[in-house]
């Protein structure tokens, strides 16, 4: 996915009568208004020259008509109204009527005798903005170039003209590609503005939104992310609601938001961007259309494809409608989203009109050495992989890479996910051990950015994209050339997650030398989730437009910074392994098959573009099998499983059963259980699942070996050939996590259950409630688990008791099995809700301890020594947001609180048969039974009908699995 980050058009700098700065230069002289002509002018200088461009400059064409009626104004007056006219029309997308306007500016500040002056500083960066936009680059930079040298000499080096001039250089700079020079002169001119101009000037916001965006361009995440978020708060600080710059800064920030994967904050900044602009900027095709694309790009990161693919569109026409010359590639980009999205589903005709379009607009309007033109092609090189053509796929890809390779660094994200498809195409052609060579080269690449224990977690997000996708090709790769441990070991790349990094980071804690150490290992662990909290919480604040709270917010980030820096420093100094401790690395072939029980065999599916692969380890070996099925096919049998499944599907609400789409189920296992891995998989009953992506969202157990012949009907779930029948299941979210053994006994265990139902219409921030049912069910589950331990080895926390007060006045680290028999609520899905959380049961006081939700930063502060944590609640096997990985939301709370295993959901369990499955399961555990078998007997006991009404059905059986070991 392509986003775009705007950058402004050079800002009409105020710069004739700012205040003067102790660092600045004082602002130029200029006489005062003398006639009531000239205070007209005066005042139309005054407007906010973002508002309305449009509408300013057909204002500025009649004011200035109406001074030739008069007579004439004075030269400097009617100079500044010619320039402001030529800046209104390029700004309102009219750049040929702005070229013909600045031109005969120029030719007039000349005549009367103003050459050198202040004046024609402004007016030679006005333009150079407009020869930008009209794609005449060179004497753009003539333009730009002349313009701080006047700016400098008439106004000092420190001063807004010179913020101005910089400003223009680095639009001239953008439009080349010249990200690096770019950056550098919006960085001068961000730091000018803030220093030397009114903070109410809207300059001062473009100056840093377009620092923003080029700090972006050069792979800068975080200092990005800094920038945007000042240009934001700055501009809900000191801007009104229709000043563009409120949208340019919000959309930037959004933009970089999306690359660093915090969806949720994106999508909310993105959606305001898109309805301020629609209301107050209507005519602003080209920065319209670089919106509605980014937002479609966090619709899809939300896995609302549909939706995003139609806004694309809708975008690529806004694009049509655009005058702006400016980064012409980013036309293309639209255009060539929706053809990931129609190549995404399988439409691979559909997707190839489309990526022809785009290559049609990059060869008009880019250079053939140009690396986006070259990116383009490469893309539709791969299409035409896709439709079969290797032949002709390698023949644009050759000459397309030849660019990519001269003009990218070797780890630049925009070249490697294009090396790697180069790979593929080699390897479809047969050239395997060449196809090899290649990718391997990118994987190590790809790897040493994974593992680099200093990398940013923004930067690690940025390229989450390419490491899925390129270490799944390396180990396809790996396998069909004989390289089985590299296979092993690109598998577990290929699959590492938010998750990994918190199992290592417990490792980390647990490494420490002693007990103070620990505490501040995992206090500067804390106080980095912390920071994340408070990102998210100023990020929505901003989204709201509330000024106030985002100010209060940004101090507080601000001082728990000097917090992290601090903890850093003693961290270094006491624990110097702690950077080699917090990089997770793959365990060997050898050593994770020595580790396998003899009847244990992992499966570890991968997803490729036109087909799956399956690794199968055992104590024995390594094999492997694959099926044709492309991942479009793939996906689309996901989705129809998972929305048989929905509890909220129209059946459901009706009261009916749900008709389970036996034949993608089966579909699935033909695709990830391929025949020739069949007799290893029969003579090893437990499994251990691994995969990642969208293979990760599936519990294994429901899939169905053999085809029952329809979809839907008449199926008696009890006679269908499940795969639990066969095998226990156990999902591993990283093999790095080796077998620990419980630390006491089975029968001498302690157990603690916590439960509540409902009460009161609302929670934290008025967070509604008031759907929520009811948990009957939850009071006898927790006491029914109660029993299996004995009562002078459970504490029950349940009802009103339920509180956070009193979970946080427990020894949680003697308990060795805890249960929650609460709510879950995953972070996003409704008002005020934005990380995951637990349902209890209000607090007695106030502050966030008693606003009834365990929310998941809050059980990453919980001190945890448990074997298990069973989270016998809707859902909370998801990510902490919408488009989260995976096992990286509440799951990944309770690891880094120190749970060994978990049992969580997929999605919202029946209450009555949630309660049966856990009970059974715990009690086949406690008599000594592996937990995955535990769980399976209790599975098919439901399979079999003993239990609630419809219980068999496997929507309600297969919800929960077993997380870990």
């Amino acid at each position: 996915m392509r986003i775009g980050v705007r950058i402004a058009a050079a800002a009409w700098a105020a710069f004739m009568a700012l205040p003067a700065s102790a660092a600045c230069s004082g602002p130029v002289a200029e006489p005062a208004p003398q006639t009531p002509l000239e205070e007209a002018f005066a005042r139309a200088l005054a407007r906010d020259r973002y508002a309305d461009s449009a509408g300013q400059a057909n204002d500025w064409r009649a004011l200035l008509a109406r001074a030739e009626r008069a007579g004439g104004v004075g030269a400097r007056w009617d100079v500044r109204g010619q320039t402001r006219l030529a800046w209104s029309l390029d700004y309102s997308d009219q750049a040929e009527a702005a070229l013909e306007v600045g031109e005969r500016t120029l030719v007039q500040i000349a005549q009367a005798g103003l050459t050198g002056s202040a004046l024609e500083a402004e007016a030679l960066t006005v333009m150079a903005t407009i020869l930008t936009d009209t794609k005449q680059i060179a004497r753009a930079e003539d333009s730009a170039r002349r313009a701080l040298v006047l700016a400098e000499a008439t106004s000092g080096a420190q001063s807004a003209a010179a913020s101005f001039a910089h400003n223009g250089l680095g639009t001239v700079a953008y439009a080349q590609g010249r990200y690096s020079e770019a950056e550098r002169e919006y960085g001068i001119a961000a730091d000018l503005a803030a220093r030397c101009q009114d903070p109410a000037d809207p300059a001062v916001v473009n100056q840093m939104a377009s620092h923003a965006g080029t700090l972006f361009m050069v792979g800068q995440l975080e200092a990005a992310l800094a920038e945007a978020k000042r240009a934001a708060n700055h501009a809900a600080a000191h801007l009104p609601e229709d000043s563009p710059l409120q949208t340019l800064a919000l959309g930037n920030l959004g933009a970089i938001l999306l690359t660093t994967g915090r969806y949720a904050e994106a999508q909310k900044a993105l959606a305001r961007v898109v309805e301020l602009e629609g209301t107050y900027q209507a005519e602003s095709w080209h920065y319209r259309a670089i919106s509605l694309s980014n937002y479609a790009g966090v619709l899809r990161r939300l896995g609302r494809l549909e939706e995003a693919e139609t806004l694309w569109l809708e975008a690529a026409q806004f694009h049509e409608r655009a005058s702006i010359g400016r980064d012409p590639a980013s036309a293309s980009f639209p255009l060539r989203n929706a053809a990931d999205a129609a190549q995404e589903r399988g439409d691979l005709a559909v997707a190839r009109e489309r990526r022809d379009a785009a290559v049609a607009i990059v060869d008009k309007a880019l250079p053939e050495d140009d690396p986006e033109r070259a990116r383009t092609h490469m893309e539709r090189a791969l299409t035409r992989l896709a439709q079969g053509n290797a032949q002709g796929a390698l023949a644009e890809a050759v000459p397309a890479m030849t660019v990519l390779r001269s003009r990218f660094e070797a780890d630049d994200v925009r070249r490697m996910p294009l090396e790697i498809g180069e790979a593929r195409i080699l390897a479809a052609l047969g050239r395997q051990e060449e196809a090899w060579a290649r990718v391997q080269s990118v994987a190590q690449r790809l790897e040493t950015r994974l593992l680099d224990a200093a990398a940013s977690r923004g930067d690690l997000v940025r390229f989450a994209p390419t490491f899925a996708p390129g270490f799944a090709v390396a180990a396809d790769l790996a396998l069909r050339t004989g390289r089985e441990e590299a296979a092993f070991r690109y598998l577990q790349l290929a699959n590492m997650s938010d998750i990994v990094v918190v199992t290592r980071e417990v490792a980390a804690r647990a490494a420490a030398a002693n007990a103070q150490t620990a505490d501040l290992v995992r206090n500067f662990q804390d106080r980095l989730y912390r920071r994340r909290a408070l990102e998210r919480e100023n990020s929505f604040a901003l989204s709201a437009g509330e000024g106030p709270r985002a100010a209060r917010l940004a101090a507080e980030i601000a001082a728990n910074d000097t917090e992290i820096a601090a903890l850093g420093t003693r961290l270094a100094r006491e624990v110097p392994s702690l950077r080699t401790l917090g990089s997770p690395e793959p365990v060997a072939l050898a050593d994770y098959r020595a580790g396998l029980a003899p009847d244990e065999a992992l499966v570890a599916p991968l997803l490729l573009e036109d087909h799956v692969v399956t690794i199968l380890v055992t104590r024995e070996g390594l094999a492997w099998g694959q099926s044709a099925q492309p991942r479009s096919t793939v996906r689309g049998q996901l989705r129809t499983l998972r929305a048989s499944l929905d509890p909220a599907s129209p059946r459901a609400i009706a009261g009916e059963p749900p008709v389970f789409a036996y034949e993608a189920a089966h579909g699935l296992y033909q695709a990830l259980f391929p025949d020739e891995l069949a007799e290893i998989l029969a003579s090893h009953r437990d499994l251990v699942y691994f995969a990642g992506g969208d293979l990760a969202g599936l519990p294994p157990a429901l899939l169905v070996r053999e085809s029952v012949g329809r979809d839907g009907g008449q199926v008696d779930p009890g006679q269908v050939a499940w795969l639990v029948r066969e095998h226990s299941v156990r999902v591993a979210p990283s093999l790095l996590m080796g077998e620990q053994a419980s630390r006491s006994e089975a029968g001498r265990r302690r157990f603690l259950g916590v439960g509540a139902s409902v009460r009161g219409p609302s929670g934290s921030a008025g967070v509604d409630l008031s759907d929520l049912a009811p948990l009957p069910g939850a009071a006898r589950e927790l006491e029914a688990l109660a029993s299996v331990f004995g009562q002078d080895r459970a504490t029950l926390l349940v009802g009103e008791e339920a509180r956070e007060e009193a979970l946080a006045a427990l020894p949680l680290e003697d308990y060795d099995i805890l249960a929650f028999a609460v709510h879950g609520l995953a972070g996003g899905t409704r008002a005020g809700l934005e990380e995951p959380a637990l349902v209890l049961a209000p607090g007695r006081g106030e502050g966030a301890a008693a606003d009834g939700l365990l929310m998941a930063s809050e059980v990453m502060r919980l001190r945890l020594d448990a074997d298990w944590v069973i989270l016998s609640a809707c859902d909370t096997a998801s990510g902490g947001a919408p488009g989260a990985p995976i096992f990286a939301g509440l799951a990944a709370a309770f690891l880094h609180a120190g749970a060994r295993s978990l049992l969580v959901s997929h999605w919202p369990v029946r209450d009555d048969v949630a309660a049966q499955l856990v009970v059974r399961a715990v009690e086949e555990h406690a008599r000594g039974r592996a937990a995955a078998r535990a769980l399976q007997s209790a599975q098919l006991e439901l399979i079999a009908g003993r239990g609630p009404e419809g219980a068999a059905q496997p929507g309600n059986w297969a919800a929960m699995v077993l997380v870990g070991h």
